[in-house]
């Protein structure tokens, strides 16, 4: 009985220490991650598991997030090595609820991220599928969209997922500063590089209110979207404030 006890100790002391904060934890559960000070300029006091993935702090925060709102169903777009995808899963695996989908195009990123996630433990909660993000069969609702795929796609994902996203819903775009990417910059004839202009794509959900915005001095961007639901009032009193405005003589 005394060994029981001191194992179920040492178990909650290493897995259920509140004190241990998500990375940790992942960190004890997989060998496949190797945390180390973000590339970006100036920000050496963030994280980073690698170059092209979300910041260690955008990841805890996605963890944070999909735990407080507990989502049904999430669709991300560029799982890469799935470390965006890890700390989400984690969240719904806690959570008892909710599934996401991640589409990648590169076999390699996905037998790498399947990997990690089996080590961790979320795979059961996580389904990789090998298909263009703009051509994948969207099988709404959606409650949350994370568009972390290649920069030039993720203004038309946006317009392509924004009728499969549940009312009130939100998406999250990475590398995305709060200029929108309306930075004058012309690369290989993209205006506004790397993304582009949103303005044509979805600048009217912005102006009607149906979608609203705020962002995060990341030091790679990181940018949320959420869409309008019947009962914001601020959304109708933002409506009205704005029909007043233009019915004046």
């Amino acid at each position: 009985m005394k060994q029981w006890s001191s194992f179920r100790k040492k178990f909650r002391d290493k897995f259920l220490n509140p004190r241990i904060n998500i990375t940790d934890y992942l960190l004890q559960r997989t060998n496949s991650l190797d945390k180390q000070p973000e590339i970006t300029p100036n920000c050496q006091h963030y994280s980073m598991f690698n170059t092209g993935g979300v910041e260690v702090e955008v990841g805890e925060f996605l963890y944070s997030f999909v735990k407080m709102i507990k989502p049904a169903r999430i669709l991300e777009t560029g799982t890469h090595h799935g470390i965006s995808s890890l700390y989400m899963a984690q969240a719904l695996k806690e959570n008892k609820k909710g599934h996401l989908t991640t589409l990648e195009i590169f076999d390699e990123n996905i037998e790498r991220s399947r990997r990690l996630w089996k080590e961790a433990g979320v795979s059961d909660v996580v389904t990789c599928v090998k298909e263009d993000s703009l051509k994948y069969g969207s099988k709404g609702p959606w409650d949350v969209l994370f568009l972390d795929s290649e920069p030039h796609l993720r203004f038309d994902e946006v317009v392509r997922y924004y009728p499969h996203l549940s009312a009130g819903g939100f998406i999250f775009i990475h590398d995305l500063h709060p200029n929108l990417s309306l930075s004058g910059v012309v690369i290989d004839g993209m205006e506004h590089w790397p993304y582009g202009d949103f303005r044509p794509k979805f600048g009217e959900l912005l102006k009607d209110y149906s979608l609203q915005t705020f962002s995060f001095r990341t030091p790679r961007g990181f940018t949320v979207f959420q869409k309008a639901d019947q009962d914001f009032a601020h959304t109708r009193y933002l409506r009205d404030a704005a029909s007043k405005e233009v019915s004046r003589p």
